[in-house]
């Protein structure tokens, strides 16, 4: 009786260090984050690191978002169609899948880069963290302080930059993307001219 006793109480024993060690497994190894994709610290929501494809912000968990600004942005033709050779200058897009800004502006930058003819893939995107960096350090000499910033450069030298949104009340990304092409980059519209 009692050997059989200390079976039953060694069996509840193992069986109970295993519920212990399923229970830290699951909580180590099981995720609701893709795979490809990080964990946001502040909402434990996924997040994209390092530079990506467009198609990346297209797809789940991003592409409601994705999709809602872009089919809801009506780009000004007028202004795209007269940046002369867009071809010319490269691009480079920073943001946050995180961030609200760039929720909003970088579905409509893609719009509207893709209307002037910009091969999209050209486009080096990079997603950073609430920190404003890569892992790979792509932000590095880059001045990144807000999200999303659109860095366009000529031969090499940045011209200009649009950060977080357009530099002014009456400005749009259109009329600040034209305003670079001809060598009046715009300030940036921030609050009290200080980065928030």
């Amino acid at each position: 009786m009692t050997l059989m006793k200390n079976n039953t109480n060694k069996a509840l024993q193992i069986l109970g260090m295993a519920a212990a060690i399923g229970v830290v497994y699951i909580s180590l190894f099981s995720s609701n984050i893709p795979e490809g994709m990080f964990e946001d610290p502040n909402t434990g929501k996924p997040m994209l690191l390092g530079p990506i494809a467009i198609e990346e912000l297209q797809q789940d968990p991003f592409g409601e978002w994705y999709q809602i600004e872009s089919e809801g942005y009506e780009v000004d033709t007028e202004l795209t169609s007269a940046i002369d050779n867009p071809s010319q200058y490269s691009y480079e897009v920073f943001l946050g899948t995180w961030c609200g800004d760039s929720r909003r502006e970088v579905p409509r930058m893609e719009k509207i880069l893709s209307e002037m003819g910009v091969d999209i893939a050209m486009v080096s995107i990079i997603t950073v963290d609430r920190d404003k960096v890569s892992p790979n350090g792509e932000q590095e000499g880059k001045d990144i302080r807000y999200v999303p910033t659109l860095i366009v450069s000529k031969d090499n030298q940045e011209i200009g930059r649009i950060v977080e949104s357009p530099s002014s009340q009456t400005a749009t990304l259109e009329s600040d993307l034209f305003e670079i092409t001809l060598g009046i980059a715009p300030t940036p519209n921030y609050s009290a001219g200080e980065y928030k």
